[in-house]
């Protein structure tokens, strides 16, 4: 049986994707994901892969996407402001059919922000894979062991469907330590790598078009990309089930909310409530079909739970729950961390 290490949410994140078979990190430091990048800089080239501290985090994203261009494992990691950034070059990456994995330990605030805990970044990583609208994988954990296990995963991922995977954490998530099994090295994962070839002279030259530029190509492109998108929906879709069975009122929530929220949901069953939690685990695809089944003649209220205001994804809960079934709202914003009296309270309120 594998041994429990203890280990930082960062760190522990960075040793998974280098047994994942990374070939390449490049990355610039940013708080609260600094120590992934500086636990990088002497882990990786130790395990035999390189490391590179771009000058900036658009550098950074492109130096993925080159390296996946050849055959790499490819990975940076960064936070709100750094994600924001890098939007034009995941952009590229989607429109080259390009596998990358981006972690963005998320942080709060607009603008440069502050460097607590939020998951204000949710539209961002959500919505769209930058300008020209198309997605990434977004995978939202709530432990440091299922942080690991979802980088550990995502190179393989990523290159089923040659997409970038987003693996969307936070502050909390990043530096809580906590005990977790880190798998083992993968093996034959650079099957790409060589398929490119080592880059010596005489091979063929490999040139990298993001998106065809004449509009019927282009929507023609588009239609395969829907296709694909369609296809996560059926076979990459991810959620967690907590007490539903004969719960009379849920908690929809993800990442570090749905794991606050667990400690309520446990308390108010001791009391006597029936209440349960669906937690998400790919933030796209959603769970859509999940939250369309919750059933309105069992179910009496639903209550999402989000650190983050406006809300983000309170509004995609509600676009697929039943409108029958009264849906509200719990949220804390600025960097300002959700307890589980406060969602106790809001539920007592519904209540």
């Amino acid at each position: 049986m594998a041994k429990k290490v203890l280990m930082q949410g960062n760190v522990a994140a960075a040793e998974a994707a280098i047994r994942a078979g990374l070939n390449l990190y490049a990355g610039y430091p940013i708080t609260p994901q600094t120590t992934l990048t500086e636990y990088m800089s002497w882990r990786l080239p130790e395990a035999g892969g390189q490391f590179i501290q771009a000058e900036c985090e658009p550098a950074a994203i492109n130096m993925v996407l080159g390296a996946s261009v050849g055959g790499a494992r490819a990975l940076t990691a960064t936070s709100g402001p750094g994600f924001s950034l890098m939007q034009e070059g995941i952009s590229a990456m989607c429109g080259g059919k390009l596998p990358g994995v981006i972690i963005n330990v998320m942080r709060s605030g607009a603008g440069g922000g502050s460097i607590v805990s939020s998951q204000a970044d949710y539209n961002l990583a959500v919505k769209s894979a930058g300008h020209g609208g198309l997605r990434s994988l977004v995978l939202a954990p709530y432990s440091v062991q299922e942080f690991v296990d979802m980088v550990y995963n995502s190179f393989d991922l990523a290159e089923k469907y040659n997409n970038p995977v987003v693996i969307l954490a936070d502050g909390m998530i990043g530096q809580m330590h906590e005990p977790v099994i880190i798998p083992e090295f993968k093996t034959g994962t650079d099957a790409r790598l060589k398929a490119r070839g080592p880059g010596e002279k005489g091979r063929p030259k490999r040139v990298f078009k993001d998106t065809v530029s004449v509009p019927a190509l282009v929507e023609k492109e588009y239609d395969a990309a829907c296709a694909k998108y369609d296809l996560w929906q059926k076979e990459a879709v991810e959620y967690e089930d907590m007490l539903t069975e004969d719960a009379e009122y849920l908690i929809i929530a993800f990442g570090s909310a749905a794991r606050i929220s667990s400690g309520a949901v446990k308390a108010l069953r001791e009391e006597g409530v029936k209440i349960g939690m669906v937690r998400p685990k790919t933030l796209y695809p959603f769970p859509k079909e999940r939250i369309k089944a919750i059933d309105k003649n069992q179910v009496k209220a639903v209550l999402t739970v989000e650190m983050a205001r406006p809300v983000m994804f309170y509004d995609d809960v509600a676009l697929y729950l039943d409108r029958d079934i009264p849906h509200y709202s719990c949220t804390r914003a600025g960097g300002v961390i959700i307890t589980p009296d406060e969602v106790e309270e809001a539920v007592r309120k519904i209540l």
